[in-house]
């Protein structure tokens, strides 16, 4: 090997590293990327990232019994890495991780029962198996692999687990036609993830409406009807509570409650004056009973010695209730007096406040009527299931109108019912030229006899707008740009379909036509050759780690016909 190709595979190898620590710790991002592999080659440290230091260090010794590395494709490098971080028991010793990786390229199986323990399960030699066996999943296999199929026609594999498993798909490889950085960033690195649009969520919901609507109800959902009684704002939940307030036994008022202790207290004896005249302080003193009479006959009875006894005759009398206060107070001093009273205020429920957040509001009006429906909680909760792809009450209905023009068209109708049709049916294969897995998965085929098996593809568009004689043209362009020609190419080789068709849908607002188009054999071919020399491309990106950007070189931008007849008028007026 030269230093360059020694280069290149150390970089490669690095990079396998770098991506399965991180994917290992679901932290694969394009800033974790560069900071990791910065801090592998010293160029800058981290501190967040010394604990994989020595990862690192076991992954890049590991792969020294494997000297035709080079010849594995990186994500099979990167999912092996990964099985191996997150295997520490399987993997005790570098001597097991090497004879691990040894048995991913070894053409015959190697027993690794001896230096490893026995719970640890290869899958590397049951992915040399070929032959005539029939085609089975492999049920076995490292922890978070994706599922596995051997080549083979599979009926009923689930759509997230196609979606899945191994093999490069038609959509993935028009990924790779994008730009192989792309492909390497979406489908290995995986920095760039998919998004649901809206146009993807529509384009399913078509394809189960027409295929398999059966399935609709099971994998779509609507957003909720709110029921007429649900509370939708924050007006409509303080009307909700003042009509609550307004059913309440009304709680006392502060004057209510002032007045019963206002009555108690006119029940209570007087305490005797201490005013007045010696005569009439003497009149008191007189009549207080003969406890508090304890001036001695011999004694001079003095007004002040008579008030003495009459305070304390005066403190022995109840003390009346306070009424001053708040309410809390006022019910304080209620309750000594009548407790019942006061328990049955107390049971009685307080008013809602009307003010404050929605949210605020939404607690209160729970606190006392849990069962309220709340429209927000209804979306909410539609929103937060995404266990059925959500859909708008305006796609459905698009759907459904596109659905029937599919089944009034004379042709169309008959071919998505038709007796021997097998829909989403998976296929995976092993391209000749590069040995590369691959997998498609048309919409319907039709196996007409033993010598006629044709594939269908359900595509919508809007084409609406354009005048009739450029219908033509119009789809010729959708499929070119939009690369179904690549696809098709892919479904005839893989699924060997002897034809293919679209059947496109225009999907403009009430104006729903249908249209039958064949893939010509020259058609096929170009998309045989564009398809064929992607995977070549991504082959050769798998092999050597390098993958380029859409721009590689710089760029001279010239003027087209247009431009250049302009460019020379312009020239005219200056001269």
């Amino acid at each position: 090997m030269s230093n360059q190709e020694q280069e290149q595979f150390e970089q490669r190898k690095l990079s396998n590293i770098v991506s399965a620590i991180l994917m290992a710790n679901d932290i694969n991002t394009p800033e974790n990327i560069d900071k990791l592999t910065n801090h592998l080659n010293k160029t800058a440290t981290s501190e967040e990232f010394e604990p994989f230091e020595k990862v690192a260090f076991d992954l890049s010794i590991t792969t020294t019994s494997t000297p035709k590395l080079m010849l594995m494709h990186d994500n099979d490098i990167t999912n092996a890495f990964i099985h191996v971080i997150k295997n520490p028991d399987m993997f005790r010793s570098n001597a097991n991780r090497k004879q691990y990786f040894k048995s991913l390229l070894s053409p015959e199986p190697v027993d690794i029962s001896e230096q490893m323990d026995p719970d640890v399960i290869t899958h590397a030699s049951e992915d040399k198996q070929t032959g005539n066996a029939e085609p089975e999943v492999i049920e076995e296999c490292p922890v978070n692999e994706p599922p596995y199929f051997e080549p083979g026609r599979y009926p009923d594999i689930p759509n997230d687990v196609y979606h899945s498993s191994n093999g490069i798909s038609s959509s993935m490889l028009k990924d790779g036609r994008i730009s192989l950085m792309y492909f390497e960033r979406r489908h290995i690195s995986k920095v760039i993830q998919r998004e649901r649009s809206e146009a993807l969520g529509f384009g399913s919901l078509f394809h189960t409406l027409v295929l398999e609507p059966e399935k609709v109800e099971d994998e779509f959902s609507l957003p909720p009807v709110i029921p007429a009684e649900a509370l939708t704002n924050t007006e409509s939940m303080k009307k909700w509570i003042e009509k609550y307030n307004a059913t309440l036994q009304p709680v006392m008022s502060n004057d209510e409650l002032k007045a019963e202790i206002d009555a108690y207290n006119a029940t209570l004896p007087q305490p005797l004056p201490l005013s007045g005249s010696v005569e009439e302080i003497g009149g008191l003193y007189a009549n207080l009973p003969d406890e508090f009479r304890t001036i001695p006959e011999s004694d001079k009875h003095t007004a002040a010695a008579m008030k003495a006894c009459i305070k304390t005759f005066n403190n022995t009398l109840p003390t009346p209730l306070k009424t001053s206060g708040g309410r809390i107070d006022l019910i304080r001093e209620l309750e000594m007096i009548n407790p019942e009273l006061v328990e049955t205020e107390r049971n009685k429920p307080d008013p809602l406040n009307t003010s404050g957040k929605k949210e605020d509001l939404i607690a209160r009006i729970k606190g006392v009527s849990p069962n309220t429906v709340f429209a927000d909680e209804l979306m909410q909760a539609w929103q937060s299931d995404e266990s059925r792809i959500r859909i708008t009450a305006d796609q459905y209905r698009l759907g459904k109108a596109m659905q029937q023009a599919v089944f009034d068209h004379p042709e169309a109708g008959k071919l998505v019912t038709h007796p021997n049709r097998a829909v989403e049916v998976s296929y995976y294969g092993i391209d000749d030229d590069t040995g590369l897995e691959v997998r498609v998965r048309p919409d319907l085929e039709i196996q007409y006899d033993e010598n006629l098996r044709v594939g269908f593809d359900l595509k919508s568009a809007s084409l609406g707008r354009y005048k009739q004689d450029a219908i033509t043209a119009m789809i010729r362009k959708e499929i070119i740009n939009r690369d179904y020609h690549v696809s098709a190419a892919m479904y005839c080789d893989i699924a060997m379909l002897d034809q293919f068709f679209w059947i496109f849908v225009n999907k403009d607002e009430n104006y729903h036509w249908v249209a039958i188009v064949e893939a010509s054999p020259e058609l096929l071919e170009l998309g045989r050759l564009e398809y064929k020399k992607t995977l070549r491309d991504i082959n050769n990106s798998m092999n050597t780690g390098v993958w380029p950007a859409p721009v590689t070189e710089t760029l001279t931008i010239n003027l087209t016909d247009f431009e250049t007849r302009k460019l020379e008028e312009l020239q005219l007026e200056e001269a």
